[in-house]
């Protein structure tokens, strides 16, 4: 009489196969949802250098509301002023990497352009640091603060987006 114990063969490959099934579903998913996770932070951030910004560029505005831009004097207190309120390096006294990154992410104008080191970044509450080829640069102007992450964030859709305003139009 033959002993039956045991798994066939058969049963073990299907379930074999099962859980190949089941492990690569798995990864997939959590690959999406880090992806998701990855993107969220960086909108989050993004967000919140430009809402600080925003802050800085009002400051100006008040405080420059009654100074006339045509006068040499009251031109020269304004740009103090920026100078106290705005955070980060005027684009134009950058080095060159910085410029050149700037370049890639589409910044043909550097007017108003500033880039946020280490120390600006934790001024303004953002806990990150940045790699070596990343930066964070910020728009100040009153009616368009603008962010740009020069590394960029490449979506779906295979396009690379690094302005604030672009990335948020992405669907997760």
């Amino acid at each position: 009489m033959k002993n039956n114990k045991g798994i066939t063969l058969t049963a073990l490959v299907i379930v074999i196969l099962i859980l190949i099934i089941l492990a690569s579903v798995t990864i997939n998913i959590s690959k999406e949802t880090i992806k998701r996770a990855n993107l969220e932070d960086l909108k989050t951030n993004l967000l919140l250098i430009q809402a600080k910004a925003k802050t800085f560029c009002e400051e100006v505005t008040f405080k420059t509301a009654n100074l006339d831009s045509s006068k040499e004097e009251d031109l020269a207190k304004i740009q103090e002023i920026k100078t106290a309120e705005y955070k980060g390096t005027a684009l134009d006294n950058c080095d060159d990497n910085i410029k050149s990154a700037a370049s890639d992410a589409g910044i043909s104008d550097f007017t108003n352009y500033y880039y946020l080191n280490n120390e600006d970044l934790s001024q303004m509450g953002v806990n990150i640091e940045p790699q070596d080829d990343e930066y964070y640069l910020v728009k100040y102007d009153i009616s368009d603060v603008e962010v740009v992450y020069t590394r960029g964030y490449k979506a779906d859709d295979g396009n690379t987006y690094y302005k604030l305003s672009d990335i948020n139009k992405i669907e997760n």
